[in-house]
């Protein structure tokens, strides 16, 4: 007899970082709850909580591709609804086995410099300033597992290196060819790593870092660096992985790329809608409870290496994707040009132009989602009701509620018109209120619900269409 095992990595570009283990079990709850399961999160800020993040990539963001560039436009990003922006990195980046003509901005030669091309230090605090002013926190990209063949670090510190059993410095693995293995088991490393972090946050007044490559940097390291920071100031802390071991003293946010990896067979109609509930039900038994999961349909690593995401999933796709990842549970991303439904790849290796002047249907329905998530605390801070429909493997439908403020989302990721039944428990979800009506932000149709309304609630979508329901008089 043969046992064949598919093992589905979602945790990040870090791969597979710990063993795979069999075991026999008669319950699926009991296999895929962790040591961390009904353990409390760390507690997170409420800005970090009711945080909408724009991922900036500097080069492709304005024509001048700096900070320059960056700050001239704070207003509109002001006035599209972000509250926190995320820079990938600003330090220099190597020349030693650069790929491309100006090289990843992930292989950094100095984490206490600026990348002359996007402007001084002297040009990142103005920026910072403006941004501040406009009431928006600003967090850095830190790659702090690897650094540049001719790095700082390299340079003068060589013994904190991985090295091999030749005792050759080491890349992380056989891709990253511009890059060298930090050595986390230096006391000197890590001294110097934690003072470069609060040097950034207490000098210069950063709000934050999204950590790149966390899960390769003993975790020991991370919660040190957030324990100290905290006695400065409240930050946010963004892991691109998916560890839940993360949230318990460490990082505020860890990269949902178990909702991403299903996007496009769902909205491309190979998978069902209900792989949603099978990846929550698992994150509810993985995760500490309160841990924050930032959804997104696109990032820096998707639109280069992939597609970008309207090529992908098309644009009503497109549109289906942005209305869920901001109203599921969790925090959400929109990553450079997203507004605009950009179809360019943004090479990490060069500087490629955005058409700020395309299709401006995406950037209203941003500014909507963004907006409502604003005044709702229902969609940050609510519990998620999944509503069952006779159409459950197309139409995804589900409550967000906090105390008696709602958000009802309905999902058609069908390519064909629906008329579906949803089966809305009133009497629970309506308690106290005999009358009270459900506004679509989009069609503004008005339906009537009350407690004592029937269960049954028939909604017609056309094909890949959504609602988002608000609740009033």
């Amino acid at each position: 007899n043969y046992v064949v095992v598919l093992v589905l990595d979602s945790g990040g570009g870090g791969g597979i970082h710990r063993p795979v283990t069999l075991v026999e079990t008669k319950h699926i709850d009991d296999l895929l709850k962790s040591p961390f399961f009904g353990k409390p999160a760390l507690k997170s800020a409420d800005w970090v909580k009711d945080a909408i993040i724009y991922e900036v990539y500097l080069r492709s963001f304005s024509k001048q591709g700096n900070f320059a560039g960056l700050e001239r436009r704070i207003p509109e990003l002001k006035s599209l609804g972000v509250t926190v922006l995320w820079l990938m990195p600003i330090h220099p980046v190597g020349k030693t086995n650069r790929k491309g003509t100006l090289g990843s901005p992930y292989a950094v030669q100095d984490y206490y410099g600026i990348n002359s091309e996007f402007g001084t230090l002297q040009d990142f605090k103005r920026l910072l300033n403006a941004v501040h002013k406009n009431g928006i926190k600003l967090i850095i990209d830190l790659v702090a597992n690897h650094t540049s063949w001719d790095s700082k670090l390299i340079t003068e510190h060589p013994d904190w290196f991985t090295r091999n059993e030749k005792g050759t410095i080491v890349a992380p693995n056989a891709d990253w060819t511009d890059v060298a293995d930090l050595d986390y088991s230096k006391p000197g490393l890590r001294h110097y790593m934690l003072e470069m972090m609060l040097y950034w946050v207490r000098d210069v007044s950063i709000d934050g870092f999204r950590c790149d490559m966390a899960e390769l940097v003993p975790i020991d390291f991370w919660e040190e660096a957030r324990a100290t920071m905290n006695k400065i100031k409240p930050v946010m802390m963004l892991a691109e992985g998916s560890i839940p071991e993360h949230h318990m003293k460490a990082f505020d946010l860890t990269s949902s790329w178990n909702v991403y990896n299903v996007l496009d067979p769902v909205i491309n109609g190979k998978k069902p809608a209900t792989v949603f509930d099978e990846l929550l039900k698992a994150e509810s038994l993985q995760f500490p409870t309160g841990a924050l999961r930032m959804r997104f349909n696109t990032s820096h690593d998707k639109n280069a290496w992939d597609a970008p995401a309207v090529e992908k999933f098309g644009m009503q796709g497109l549109k289906l994707s942005a209305v869920l990842v901001n109203t599921l549970p969790g925090v959400p991303l929109i990553y450079t040009a997203e507004e605009v439904a950009n179809n360019k790849k943004l090479s990490l290796y060069e500087k490629v132009d955005v058409n700020w002047n395309a299709s401006h249907d995406m950037e209203e329905l941003y500014q909507t989602l963004f907006l409502l998530r604003r005044a709702h605390k229902a969609l940050s801070r609510g519990e998620m009701i999944k509503i069952q429909s006779d159409h459950d493997a197309e139409v995804y439908a589900f409550f967000r509620i906090a105390g008696k403020d709602k958000v009802f989302t309905v999902l058609n990721f069908s390519r064909e018109a629906r008329t579906t039944t949803l089966t809305i428990p009133m009497a629970r979800l309506f308690a106290g209120e005999k009358r009270t009506f459900m506004q679509d932000i989009f069609t503004r149709e008005r339906i009537e619900v009350g407690a004592k309304s029937p269960d049954s609630l028939a909604v017609s979508l056309e094909p890949q269409e959504y609602r988002v329901y608000v609740f009033g008089k």
